[in-house]
């Protein structure tokens, strides 16, 4: 503070204010755009909706899962429960859904009652799916923010994860587990970029994002059975990063023990029911995955000419036009899931799995991979490369992650600090479900958060760099008769 004329002379920071309620106008337009969407669009019943209200609904009145459900995780029927007895009506209406919804058995859709008498789908759940929609938003702005620190990073992030992404369509869909996810992995996903970019932060801030990291994860590992994955390969990663980063391996042992326990405390519960009640040590039991690997194999049988196709057809909206007339209709439609010789190749194997007992089935499609696993790995990657189709509406969207590959060439260390760990758990689960399954975009949700980040800087940086060279050729260019230079008095 200075004097002038006797008088303090107070520093002037209205301008400061200013910008930063224009920053927060801006933030809560975008979270606002995302809910209006939401509610333009309407909730619509999405795929498997009937098992998991069944589910729901077993524990709401039995107060268990019913029989055969030890290949899926509790966390989303819980979650279904918990609404129901917030709003009876919300309850009557998912049993009135139960009774006369589609239903999938025999590889076929057998179609139930009409379900328009239930009532309309406009209802609690609907809402607090829309909320967490606008949550997922708000998470991928801070992840911006953590990438870059600057607002307009964090602006374009947010609205591209409004307008490109698939987090629409998932967090619409009524009574499916991706409602409840996009905001779990999307926390997992900024505490993992906050305690990468970890400066002048105290001990007991890092143990608190840690521990709140952990109970994500694990809250997440119960949401889907694949997420159990990530448990394992985040010890991995860090040592990995331990050997790269040597001043912060203890710091850095410590938060990926703190994330640990935080995750133990969260799926302990199960894995405890599990032991005791079902005989088995884990998520779920390994009945399903084999048939789940079955199916994958199927693919293992595309030629060089499908796997090249694979690409154009699988990069979003415009490329199955763009894959027929490059490669032909029949190569095209032998890569779409209900085509005939896939469908046969994946009924036989089933065929031969139901002649071999429930406790070696997992063994013989095991086996089967290992002998074709270099077949099996180059299959896996243009399936990889459908999981990462996470835009709507963009022609050849997936080509988007070009601009995230220039951005980390060009981006500083922070960036690319935030935008690898920001990747991390994404690509974990996209490397997992291209290997095991057929890479279904569903089910890799995930990378929305390090897509819209990582455009969002290289948009950012092209921006920055035009308006740079501008300004430089309008310095640079003569000034006319008369007109003063540089700012001088004429």
């Amino acid at each position: 503070m200075t004097i002038v004329d006797g008088l303090p002379k107070v520093p002037r920071r209205g301008r400061m204010n200013w910008k930063w309620l224009f920053h927060a106008f801006v933030f809560l337009s975008l979270i606002g755009l995302q809910v209006h969407r939401a509610f333009e669009r309407g909730p619509r019943d999405g795929v498997d909706s009937r098992w998991y209200i069944g589910y729901a609904l077993s524990i709401l009145h039995e107060r268990q899962l019913p029989p055969g459900s030890a290949t899926f995780v509790p966390l989303y029927p819980l979650w279904l429960t918990m609404l129901m007895r917030i709003d009876p009506d919300y309850r009557d209406y998912l049993q009135c859904l139960h009774e006369r919804l589609p239903h999938w058995s025999g590889g076929k859709k057998f179609q139930g009652k009409d379900t328009s008498v239930c009532g309309h789908l406009d209802s609690i759940g609907f809402y607090v799916q829309v909320l967490l929609g606008a949550a997922g938003i708000g998470l991928v702005w801070l992840a911006g923010w953590l990438a870059s620190g600057r607002p307009m990073v964090a602006h374009l992030g947010a609205f591209f994860a409004v307008y490109a992404g698939r987090w629409l369509i998932l967090g619409g869909d009524a009574h499916t587990p991706e409602s409840l996810a996009i905001p779990l992995f999307a926390g997992v996903n900024v505490c993992l970029a906050w305690l990468v970019w970890r400066r002048g932060r105290t001990r007991l801030r890092t143990a608190a994002v840690a521990v709140t990291c952990g109970l994500l994860l694990g809250a997440l590992a119960l949401v889907r059975p694949s997420y159990e994955f990530l448990l394992a390969a985040l010890p991995a990663a860090a040592a990995v990063w331990m050997l790269r980063d040597r001043p912060r391996r203890r710091t850095i042992a410590v938060a990926t023990t703190w994330i640990l326990i935080g995750a133990l405390l969260v799926v302990t519960p199960w894995l405890v029911r599990n032991y005791t009640e079902k005989g088995f040590v884990g998520f779920t039991e390994a009945a399903n995955a084999s048939w789940i690997l079955m199916e994958r194999l199927a693919y293992n049988g595309m030629t060089w000419r499908h796997w090249i196709a694979a690409f154009p057809l699988w990069s979003g909206y415009g490329g199955p036009r763009l894959a027929g007339e490059w490669f032909g209709e029949d190569v095209r439609d032998w890569l779409k899931k209900g085509d005939p010789e896939i469908r046969e190749r994946r009924i036989k194997g089933e065929h031969m799995l139901t002649n071999v007992a429930a406790r070696d089935r997992l063994g013989v499609v095991l086996r089967r991979v290992w002998a074709e696993l270099p077949r099996h790995l180059a299959v896996s990657v243009p399936l990889a490369w459908r999981g990462m189709n996470q835009i709507n509406g963009i022609p050849y969207g997936s080509l988007c992650w070009l601009l995230v590959i220039l951005g980390l060439a060009r981006g500083t260390h922070r960036n690319r600090s935030v935008l690898a760990a920001l990747a991390f758990c994404p690509f974990v689960i996209l490397g997992i479900n291209a290997f095991v399954s057929t890479g279904t975009p569903r089910y890799s949700f995930g990378l929305l958060t390090p897509l819209s980040v990582g455009v969002a800087l290289s948009v950012a940086q092209a921006a920055e760099g035009a308006w740079s060279r501008t300004r430089r050729l309008w310095e640079r260019a003569p000034a006319p008769r008369g007109a003063p230079r540089n700012g001088s008095p004429p």
